[in-house]
């Protein structure tokens, strides 16, 4: 009895075996279909379409190398096929990359092909330091692939020229700020030159303005000493008058005085006349 049971019990097992192998085998021919479709809509370049194929596949098998890696060629090439959805279609295919890249359970060969992918994609969006980054892993780990080290060299022909021309731009910058700095120090010294000038004229100007008053003063001052020298002659004593010429009112006086001085004279004359022809009627008496 013992017997007929383990018996019964060993074919059930293999009954289920049986079943599961054909679920896992359907299974794998299921995604494996569906792989090829992607494959064949891609080659049509009907990219989208593939993209639901190859996310189908991954459905049956997440762990699918092939349609993890197609499909991250198809959202790459989805975004130039439709540019409205370029940065999320971008996006998406670098993370489905570097995904693939981080499986540790990949060959070397493998990883170095989608890192390249992810170079190549990386390129196309002009991210040109990233995607030297990726060649350059590539070849780390395939140093022998030879369309690897022309992606590499372009790009990092590239990056240096990007980098030289980024560098002679900083010092162009660097140049301007100090001529600016330079020009400003010059403006500030002109400033001051002239500012100074300006106080020196206002200075000079006013030191002239001090003087010119300081003369008026002065003159001011001396104004009635000068008035009583320019006073008449009449005023002056006889010595500051010695040496002066006459002026004409003071010929006029003279004159008068002379003409005065002579009719006395001429007064005392007719007197002594008249006397004397007094002495000379009266005679017998003396004239003394």
């Amino acid at each position: 009895m013992r017997r007929e049971r383990f018996i019964y019990a060993m074919l059930i097992v293999v009954v289920l075996m049986m079943f599961s192998g054909t679920d896992a085998t359907a299974q794998y021919h299921k995604e494996r279909g569906l792989v090829r479709d992607g494959n064949d809509l891609f080659e049509r370049r009907n990219f989208r379409s593939s993209l639901n194929r190859y996310n189908e596949a991954l459905e049956h098998d997440s762990t699918s190398y092939e349609a993890l890696y197609n499909r991250a060629n198809a959202y790459h090439h989805t975004r130039k096929s439709t540019p409205e959805d370029s940065t999320y279609t971008a996006e998406t295919a670098f993370r489905n990359y570097e995904d693939i890249a981080a499986d540790t359970l990949l060959s070397n060969g493998q990883r170095a092909e989608v890192l390249r992918n992810l170079g190549q994609s990386l390129f196309t969006e002009e991210r040109y330091e990233a995607a030297l980054n990726a060649f350059r892993e590539s070849l780390k780990l395939n140093p022998d692939d030879r369309e690897t080290k022309y992606d590499y060299v372009l790009t990092k022909r590239i990056v240096d020229q990007k980098r030289s021309a980024q560098q002679q731009q900083q010092n162009n910058n660097q140049q301007n700020d100090q001529n600016q700095d330079q020009n400003q120090n010059q403006n500030q010294d002109q400033n001051r030159d002239q500012q100074s000038d300006q106080n020196r004229e206002q200075n000079q100007q006013q030191n002239s303005d001090n003087n010119a008053n300081e003369q008026n003063k002065q003159n001011e001052d001396k104004r009635p000493e000068d008035q009583n020298n320019d006073s008449p002659n009449e005023d002056k004593s006889d010595e500051q008058r010695e040496g002066e010429a006459p002026r004409p009112e003071e010929l006029t006086s003279d004159k008068a005085r002379m003409l005065d001085a002579i009719q006395v004279e001429e007064d005392k004359t007719q007197e002594k006349l008249k006397e004397g022809e007094k002495a000379v009627i009266i005679r017998g008496k003396k004239n003394w």
